[in-house]
């Protein structure tokens, strides 16, 4: 058999099978399994933060902030950080955008 002969076959269109709703079965349960991944993905995160949230110092935790807020406002590398952060947002939008 040459590769022209298996190309040929390659590329012949292959016939129907007829799967009784499988498919449709299949992707539905799939759509299903996706759907309570997103929610875990979602909820998981929030509800440790919940958990954890009654037992944080939140007197220290706020005075830390508060002495690190000036420093962080003049810095020039949090400045440059930020614009690589919003610049990459922006394009990851816009490739995501165009490849639609």
């Amino acid at each position: 058999m040459t590769d022209d002969d298996l190309d040929r076959l390659l590329s012949a269109p292959l016939d129907t099978v007829a799967d009784n709703g499988f498919s449709s079965q299949v992707v539905a349960r799939a759509e299903k399994g996706e759907w309570w991944r997103e929610r875990i993905a979602l909820f998981a995160p929030v509800a440790a933060a919940a958990a954890i949230a009654p037992f944080l110092p939140l007197r220290e935790l706020t005075e830390a902030a508060l002495r690190i807020s000036p420093l962080l406002a003049n810095s020039s590398a949090i400045a440059a950080a930020a614009a690589a952060l919003a610049l990459t947002l922006t394009l990851e939008r816009r490739f995501n955008e165009s490849a639609l």
